[in-house]
C-alpha cells in the first residue's frame, strides 16, 4: 500500500471538467456583461441621442432589469402608442419590452405590467416574477 499512485481514466476526465468549467466560467464572467452593455448602447444610439441612452439604461437598471441584450422588433412598433418603436429585452431569467417615442423612453413592460411610464418608475421586475 506503499507508493499508491492514482491512475485510471477517472481522475483524467475528473479534471478535463474542472478546467473546462473553470474556462467557461472565467470567460462568462469576463465578458458577458461588457459586451452586452455595449451592444445595447450601440442599439439605442441609433434611436436616441448619448444621453437619452444613458438615461434609459439607468431607468432600466432601477427597474431592476441587468444583464440583458435589446433587440429591434418591428411588430410591436405602434403598439403603446402612435409613433412608438418597440424593443425586446431578454434576459436569463425574464424578457421585456420597452419602447421609445421620439428618441425618449416611454415605457417599460414586463407580463402586460408597466415598471416605468410617462417619466416615473412603478416597479421592479423582481416584485413580478
Amino acid at each position: 500500500m506503499k507508493n499508491q499512485k492514482i491512475t485510471g481514466i477517472g481522475p483524467g476526465i475528473l479534471l478535463i471538467i474542472i478546467v473546462i468549467a473553470f474556462v467557461y466560467f472565467v470567460n462568462f464572467a469576463t465578458n458577458s456583461p461588457t459586451d452586452e452593455s455595449d451592444a445595447n448602447y450601440d442599439m439605442l444610439i441609433s434611436y436616441m441621442e448619448p444621453e437619452n441612452v444613458e438615461n434609459t439604461l439607468n431607468i432600466l437598471s432601477q427597474c431592476g432589469i441587468s444583464n440583458f441584450s435589446l433587440t429591434r422588433d418591428d411588430s410591436l412598433d405602434g403598439l403603446d402608442g402612435e409613433n412608438t418603436l418597440g424593443f425586446r429585452v431578454k434576459s436569463y431569467a425574464y424578457n421585456a419590452i420597452i419602447y421609445l417615442k421620439d428618441g425618449q423612453l416611454k415605457t417599460v413592460r414586463y407580463a402586460d405590467k408597466d415598471l416605468y411610464e410617462n417619466g416615473q418608475v412603478l416597479n421592479n421586475i423582481y416584485n413580478l416574477i
